[in-house]
């Protein structure tokens, strides 16, 4: 899938992050996305069994396209299997597939047929942007941008050390909600939570250019893989 033409130019101030972090994402307010689609509309649970050794997870996704959504590739790394919910309740989930996991970016797709949807706008924002941020059973929240920033930090699977485009954001978090979307006032996508500092009362989240990049990467299937308790590409 080709990321949105009318992407904006990121601006990105020069500084770099280096951070220790435990992750996760955040809370939700409800607004309108630009088509009539609410930004809440495009909020889905994400559930995981476990894979070998890893334990089960939850957190949750970003209805991207037509039967696509985006989450944290942290959440679902370890996944026996992958189902969302458009209400918050793994009780009448669909199933999902990973079709794209980026562990150096903490992203990844999965596709699930039975959502509709249309393409979501991609967008930069600047020092001082209100954001929202939509989750499934409709917790209402804002964040503000402190500012764009270059994160340093381990990938997904801590083989290496990666760099990605994010933002460094004030608000309120609550645990186990990793890949929610931080939307703007005309409901474009602008970022991705991830990550809490753990020395710090800072948020951090992955920014737009970063999101499509994997939009437009090329998609395979993965599936758990039980000797290395992770899944890989069948």
């Amino acid at each position: 899938m080709r990321s949105r033409a009318h992407l904006q130019a990121m601006r990105t101030l020069p500084t770099t992050v280096t951070r220790w972090a435990t992750p996760l994402a955040v809370l939700a307010l409800a607004t309108s996305c630009a088509g009539g689609i609410g930004v809440g509309d495009r909020s889905v649970a994400v559930f995981t069994s476990r894979c070998g050794t890893t334990p089960a997870t939850s957190g949750v996704g970003v209805v991207v396209d037509e039967g696509v959504v985006l989450t944290a590739a942290h959440v679902v790394v370890g996944a026996g299997s992958v189902t969302v919910s458009t209400t918050g309740d793994v009780v009448g989930s669909l199933p999902a597939d990973i079709v794209h996991l980026d562990v150096r970016r903490d992203l990844a797709l999965l596709r699930v047929p039975e959502i509709r949807a249309r393409p979501v706008d991609l967008a930069a924002a600047s020092s001082g942007d209100d954001l929202t941020v939509a989750l499934p059973d409709a917790t209402l929240g804002r964040v503000t941008v402190t500012r764009p920033v270059t994160i340093n930090i381990d990938d997904v699977r801590a083989d290496t050390r990666s760099r990605r485009a994010g933002y460094e954001l004030r608000g309120e978090l609550v645990r186990g909600d990793s890949g929610a979307g931080l939307f703007d006032e005309q409901g474009n996508l602008v970022a991705m939570f991830f990550s809490r500092s753990v020395t710090r009362d800072v948020i951090y989240a992955i920014g737009y250019t970063e999101i499509a990049h994997v939009l437009s990467a090329p998609r395979a299937l993965y599936s758990c893989d039980l000797d290395e308790s992770r899944v890989v590409i069948r």
